[in-house]
């Protein structure tokens, strides 16, 4: 087995300014995304936030609102990280091109990682104002402590453990009619069953140990304890879990990245 060969960060910023020059024309494709947690906290936080009182002490929009942050991380790495990168390493061969200059795989992977990584905080960020601009206009705040300010580092190493993974399936993925299943089957149930709507303690007992597996649910318990200031050991817990799978679901990739490109 080969030494893994660990990517230059030079280098792989020039990936970043690739897709900078890329979308400097269509900025519409990535602001679109942002919209849809921010639809999902106006119509279900506001609407049947109503008519729910309290979920765990805090009120219903400000129980939602983190686990809708962490899925505008998923989003964003999801969006650029499934069918972009699958369509230029299998149809419109990017990075064949571009392994013909000192970029080695390791780069093109950790730069698309990067990428990734960065759309997905920038909805993220973007996200959090609306939080507070919603809290604000209902006179109820939805950033419940002066630990939401570690949101913002949280939501930067959600979209990255997201990033990797989303470059991890791409990298197994054949066929783009595969992403059906890995959206159906996947994402849209990570997405539903993952804390976002309705606490652990609801769910039923067989559901409740798979809602722990899953990388969104322990992005969203994060971010709900960072935002609503219920911080202890159990934060340490989610960051570890995060990390561990980020920085496995990369190495993977990149293995697979060089049996695609170099075979």
């Amino acid at each position: 087995m080969s030494l893994l060969v660990l990517p230059s960060p030079a280098r792989s910023i020039r990936m970043v300014q690739r897709n900078l020059l890329v979308y400097k024309h269509g900025w519409m494709v990535i602001l679109s995304g942002f919209f849809e947690p921010v639809l999902y906290l106006l119509s279900i936080g506001l609407g049947l936030g109503g008519f729910v009182t309290q979920v765990d002490g805090v009120s219903y929009t400000a129980f939602i609102a983190p686990g809708l942050l962490a899925s505008s991380c998923m989003n964003g790495a999801v969006s650029d990280g499934f069918f972009n990168i699958f369509f230029k390493l299998h149809f419109q061969k990017t990075y064949d091109g571009i392994l013909a200059t000192p970029m080695r795989v390791a780069d093109i992977a950790f730069g698309e990682m990067l990428w990734a990584l960065t759309r997905g905080a920038l909805y993220s960020v973007g996200f959090l104002a609306v939080m507070a601009g919603v809290g604000a206009r209902q006179g109820a705040p939805i950033l419940l402590s002066w630990t939401a300010l570690w949101a913002l580092p949280a939501v930067v190493l959600i979209a990255a453990s997201f990033s990797a993974l989303a470059l991890c399936v791409t990298s197994v993925v054949r066929r783009v009619e595969q992403f059906d299943i890995v959206m159906g089957l996947c994402v849209i149930p990570m997405f539903l069953f993952s804390g976002t709507f309705f606490p652990l303690s609801q769910a039923p007992a067989a559901l409740r140990w798979l809602m722990q597996v899953v990388p969104l649910y322990h992005g969203v318990a994060l971010l709900r304890a960072l935002t609503t200031g219920r911080i202890g050991w159990v934060v340490g817990w989610h960051v570890a879990y995060l990390v561990v799978v980020g920085v496995g679901a990369f190495v993977v990739a990149m293995r697979r990245l060089e049996r695609t490109l170099i075979a």
